[in-house]
């Protein structure tokens, strides 16, 4: 990744993205996938606090190597396909330290479209409000609640790999892909359309 926050001498922040990704599914899903690809990215202050982002992405996503006694959702689902797909985000932020924050607010509306050509059509929504508060000089409470919804357009319904698997990333304790719908026969993880979370917590050294 790289940024410019500069761009063009203005107080406007460009970069990019190349990412290759390599995931092994196998113990939770019953499958390997891989997801290669690059963005473009911009973002422009609305003011001190307030930011809108906008992006365009794309990439090669394959899912393979299916278990032979993975799901038969699963089973369909092998193949690769290109996805293509414009974003916009606005963020309210207000931490006093992006990386390490004990202070402060984070808010962010996100949502992608994808087919702008390639071969999957759909529209993601995601949203996050996050809240930090310091008890001590080291000690920090954490509140954070999140949710996504992802819909197919056009006829067309929304990929294995492009549904929502969370997991411990999410609620801490839970497995990979820990949360969320299950074939009952295999135990495969299939993804989910929606998803919403709370958490709080202290934060300490």
């Amino acid at each position: 990744s790289f940024t410019e926050p500069r761009f063009l001498d203005r107080n406007i922040a460009a970069g990019f993205d190349l990412f290759h990704k390599d995931v092994n599914s196998l113990s939770s899903s019953g499958f390997k996938s891989r997801k290669t690809g690059g963005s473009l990215r911009l973002g422009v202050p609305l003011s001190e606090n307030v930011w809108v982002h906008t992006n365009y992405t794309l990439s090669y996503d394959d899912l393979y190597e299916v278990s032979d006694l993975a799901s038969n959702a699963v089973r369909q689902a092998a193949g690769d396909y290109l996805t293509s797909a414009v974003g916009a985000a606005i963020s309210y932020d207000t931490r006093n330290h992006p990386r390490s924050p004990t202070r402060g607010l984070y808010f962010q509306l996100a949502s992608d479209f994808a087919g702008v050509g390639g071969d999957v059509q759909y529209v993601r929504l995601l949203g996050e409000g996050r809240g930090y508060y310091p008890i001590t000089e080291k000690v920090t409470f954490v509140g954070r609640a999140i949710a996504g919804h992802i819909g197919g357009w056009g006829g067309q319904d929304v990929r294995l790999l492009d549904l929502f698997y969370k997991g411990g990333e999410t609620i801490r304790g839970f497995d990979k892909s820990g949360l969320g719908p299950r074939d009952t026969a295999t135990g495969d993880a299939l993804g989910g359309q929606s998803f919403w979370a709370a958490t709080a917590e202290v934060r300490f050294p």
